[in-house]
């Protein structure tokens, strides 16, 4: 493999994918691979690569180090944790990695032996994944929407639906406000729709313009803010996830007004903050350990089964009734 490589000026990685007939190396490196093998009497064995002997190396990507609230929102144990059991009957080496704007998924010369990588959370560069492509290496986005590349996301338009199947069974009809922020692009977005949908569904007035609040971030939500829209007639407040329903709830109580007497509060994700918080948030469970189970069964069956996955998976989230609704 390592003459094949210096003859063809790809790593030895590619080499390696080429001869297995990945899917994942073009046709034109595949067949140059190919002749200069055959030129060098290379002969392929015939055994099966088995799952249980397989050690795959994975680079798990996160998001930079700016973005420190996303750690509010997931546990790295449970993303790890998650990835080994998806990817069993397989080992791994799992490397670890932050995104910058400079980022090289490949630093050393020819690449590397990296089998996969997994963006968590974030979006790489076009430049990033043509690089990953090129190298045929497998790449897999958690959580994001990537258009062209396989992705592991949460149910976020179900997740606000069920929010809302919950509200209505409390009785609430009107007075909703839906509460964002910037940065997180699609997932608001997606959010706002499965709350819009689901008002629609169990007979809550909503308004997806009128009724939505979006700040610039989590520290922009003032009680001022807060009893704005209180005394504009807005009794419910749903967060977009559990960081603005716990700032949510700081707010409302600097108001003086009870929970969930006065004012009802949601989040969604239960992340690592959602069990400390008192009374419980109502929220929803995106769990992070089962995104990244999956993301590591994709792994697996297209890396050493050699099996085709369907490209984007969706996992849907539970509700978990709290004591702020």
């Amino acid at each position: 493999m390592a003459e094949i490589a210096e003859r063809t000026g790809v790593s030895k990685a590619t080499v390696s994918r080429s001869l297995a007939g990945s899917s994942l190396i073009g046709k034109e490196v595949r067949e140059l691979v190919e002749n200069v093998a055959n030129g060098l009497g290379y002969v392929k064995k015939s055994q099966k690569r088995h799952a249980e002997r397989s050690i795959l190396t994975i680079k798990v990507v996160l998001p930079s180090g700016h973005q420190r609230s996303t750690q509010l929102f997931y546990s790295f144990m449970e993303l790890v944790d998650g990835l080994r059991d998806g990817l069993m009957p397989s080992g791994a080496n799992i490397i670890v990695e932050t995104y910058s704007q400079n980022y090289s998924p490949f630093p050393h010369k020819k690449g590397g032996e990296i089998d996969a990588f997994v963006f968590a959370f974030h979006r790489p560069s076009t430049e990033v994944l043509a690089e990953i492509r090129e190298q045929g290496a497998a790449c897999v986005v958690m959580n994001r929407i990537v258009r062209g590349v396989r992705q592991v996301v949460s149910d976020h338009r179900d997740a606000l639906q069920q929010i809302a199947a919950h509200l209505a069974d409390q009785g609430v009809r009107e007075g909703c406000c839906f509460v964002g922020y910037g940065g997180i692009g699609d997932v608001l977005r997606t959010r706002l729709k499965g709350f819009d949908e689901g008002c629609q569904a169990y007979g809550i007035t909503f308004d997806p313009v009128l009724d939505s609040w979006t700040a610039a971030s989590p520290d922009d939500f003032t009680r001022e803010d807060v009893q704005a829209w209180y005394d504009r007639g807005y009794r419910t407040f749903v967060g977009v996830n559990d960081v603005v329903g716990l700032v949510l709830m700081q707010q409302v109580r600097s108001l003086d007004l009870r929970i969930p007497d006065d004012v009802r509060v949601t989040g969604c994700d239960c992340g690592p903050l959602h069990g400390v918080t008192y009374p419980r948030l109502t929220s929803v469970m995106l769990p992070v350990k089962k995104l990244a189970e999956e993301v590591g069964k994709s792994l697996q069956e297209e890396i050493v089964e050699k099996t085709k996955t369907q490209n984007v998976l969706v996992v849907k989230g539970e509700l978990l009734v709290g004591g702020t609704t």
